[in-house]
Parts: structure tokens; C-alpha cells; sequence
């Protein structure tokens, strides 16, 4: 009878031990899942905000003429022309520096900006920009990790892309073909 008595009395503790070794082994494992979705989450997250940027800048400006590629001191530059009570300005959407960046100046101001004077967004290595037809631009992005990005950005209003002024080119190419 003794023996009864032992085993009813540690049959509760080895089930106690078998749940809570069970429970931790579940938090360890969702542990490991959660960093690996954070770490890739960050991993990509300059890349994917410029993307997100980019196409939100071109919602936000499709109207016909106003987007256009260039160059803006050496830098391959995404532009975005528009007039603001009768004043015509300019974006110019570049990389510089180790940062994607964005210079907005009257566009009589813009040959004396250089391409420091944009506002820094994001760090990111390259942005290669590609005409693939009339209103369809493909823009490469790298991270100065080296993650990659491929976005495509549509014009949707009817005026095709076209190659604006080239503005302080200091011996780079137009950017405005493929």
C-alpha cells in the first residue's frame, strides 16, 4: 500500500514537470520564429520604405509632364516638376552620399544646389533608375548592407517619362534611357 501511495503522490509532480518542460520548449520555439521575422523585417526595411516612398511620391504627382529622369550633380535623379502659385519647382529624387535623398528648390534656384543640399531620408547605397516604356520606370535600390529591391513605378496620367534638364552634370550620363 506504501507504494500506492508514492506514486499517486509524485504522478502530480512528474505531470507538472512534463507541462511546464512542454510550455517552455513552445515560448522557445515562437522565440526563435519572432526574431527571425523581426531580423527579416529590418533586414529589408530601407529598401522597402524607399520603394514605398518612391511610389507614393509618384501618386501624389501623376499629373501630365511632371515626372521625369535626370541627372542632378553626377547622380541619377527621379523629377518631379510642378507649379506652386505661379512659381515652377522641382524635386529631385537622387542618391548621395550613402542616402537616398530629396532636394525641393524653385527651379531657377536649381543650378546652384549641389547634391549635398537634399534632405537625407534614408540610408541606401544605389538607385539605379530604367525607362522600360513610356510611362513605366524600373528603379533598383541597394542598402548599404546590400539588400536589393526592384520596384516599378507607372505613370498613370497620359504624358509619357521624359528626360528633364540636366542640371550641374559634372560628366554623368542623362539617366534617362535603358
Amino acid at each position: 500500500m506504501r507504494k500506492k501511495n508514492r506514486i499517486t503522490d509524485i504522478f502530480p509532480i512528474l505531470l507538472f514537470l512534463v507541462f511546464t518542460l512542454s510550455a517552455l520548449g513552445i515560448v522557445t520555439f515562437s522565440v526563435q520564429i519572432y526574431r527571425g521575422i523581426v531580423e527579416r523585417a529590418e533586414g529589408r526595411y530601407n529598401t522597402e520604405t524607399a520603394a514605398a516612398y518612391l511610389s507614393e511620391k509618384f501618386r501624389n504627382h501623376d499629373i501630365s509632364g511632371s515626372i521625369g529622369v535626370s541627372s542632378f550633380s553626377g547622380c541619377k535623379a527621379i523629377t518631379i516638376e510642378e507649379t506652386i502659385k505661379e512659381e515652377p519647382y522641382i524635386t529631385y529624387i537622387y542618391v548621395y552620399d550613402g542616402y537616398l535623398r530629396e532636394l525641393f528648390t524653385k527651379t531657377s534656384e536649381a543650378g546652384s544646389c549641389s547634391a549635398s543640399s537634399g534632405n537625407e531620408i534614408l540610408p541606401m547605397q544605389t538607385m539605379d533608375i530604367k525607362n522600360i516604356s513610356d510611362n513605366l520606370l524600373k528603379v533598383d535600390l541597394v542598402d548599404p548592407e546590400g539588400k536589393e529591391e526592384e520596384t516599378f513605378l507607372s505613370i498613370k496620367s497620359a504624358t509619357v517619362v521624359r528626360s528633364a534638364t540636366t542640371v550641374k552634370t559634372e560628366g554623368a550620363d542623362d539617366g534617362g534611357g535603358s
